[in-house]
């Protein structure tokens, strides 16, 4: 079961890297949409932005006319011998996440903002409650690629639950979209919340809502539907497409409303969701169930 980005002309070209390798200084010239090259790097819009694309040592900078989070650029870029995680540089130095997919001798990264990007070799991660569960892997991967961080250096908190600060905070880093200052809710400090920029970012794209018209509630927890409901929305934002489902096996699932069966529906197609009889939608999320449901949808979406 697959689904599918609407990007049309841009995953054509992008599909054709796929099949065919392509190594520095050896892909095929694009001609229909904008695009600019370096040695080892090709910044593609499907947008029309203007592109200023740059190598400085082992620094890849781009610089782009991005008018909102809805126009991301896809960038493609040749390891060349360099190893380790892609990231991107923030304020001050700080390496944060960005959306991408391996593919061995190159890496498609997804960026909604100007960036600069490295590769890094972050130190090993290690968490001692994840061993034995079920969510182990998609927690590793996470943790690895700088999305998720522990409670503790070597405590995830896999049974712990979410606020509505985290996981906006955890959902706009994962798909790398750009920080919006969320002027429109009282109780979050646009100059000093660690987390309004990601809100704000999830708000202007119709992710998340606030509790009322002016509040938001950070401190308020997650529940799975409300996860669902946020997740498939992205999924939306960024145009994925899921073209085939499978009946849902959730005896609760007539609860749910139709905007939450739907993307109820299109997360279980993906493999984000479990197969327990009950859906349990009213119930918190934890920060286990949502590192699956988070790595499975990066993927089905291109950028894990």
């Amino acid at each position: 079961m697959k689904g599918k980005i609407r990007t049309g002309v841009l995953v054509g070209i992008l599909s054709i890297s796929l099949v065919t390798p392509l190594q520095a200084h050896a892909y095929q010239e694009p001609t229909d949409y904008v695009h600019m090259k370096t040695s080892n790097m090709v910044v593609y819009s499907a947008y029309g932005a203007k592109i200023n694309a740059s190598e400085k040592g082992d620094t890849f900078s781009i610089k782009a006319t991005i008018v909102n989070n809805r126009q991301p650029l896809e960038i493609e870029i040749f390891k060349n011998g360099k190893d380790g995680i892609l990231k991107q540089v923030a304020k001050k130095g700080v390496m944060e996440p960005v959306a991408y997919r391996d593919l061995g001798d190159r890496v498609i990264a997804t960026i909604h903002n100007s960036a600069e990007l490295k590769f890094v070799n972050p130190p090993p991660i290690y968490f001692r409650d994840t061993d034995n569960s079920v969510y182990s892997s998609y927690i590793s991967t996470l943790a690895e690629r700088g999305i998720v961080q522990g409670r503790t250096a070597d405590y995830f908190g896999v049974n712990d639950s979410l606020t509505r600060a985290q996981f906006s905070a955890l959902l706009a880093r994962a798909f790398s979209f750009q920080p919006v200052q969320a002027t429109q809710f009282k109780d979050i400090n646009a100059k000093k919340s660690w987390y309004g920029g990601y809100v704000g970012a999830l708000h202007s794209l119709g992710i998340i809502k606030g509790k009322s018209q002016n509040l938001f509630d950070p401190n308020g927890k997650i529940t799975r539907q409300q996860a669902i409901l946020m997740l498939g929305r992205t999924l939306d934002a960024v145009d994925f497409v899921q073209e085939e489902f499978v009946s849902l096996p959730y005896q609760d699932s007539f609860n749910l409303q139709e905007e939450a069966l739907h993307h109820t529906q299109t997360l279980y197609a993906i493999g984000a969701l479990h197969d327990n009889m009950n859906l349990l939608p009213n119930q918190t999320i934890t920060r286990g169930e949502f590192a699956k449901m988070l790595a499975v949808s990066l993927e089905a979406a291109g950028r894990l």
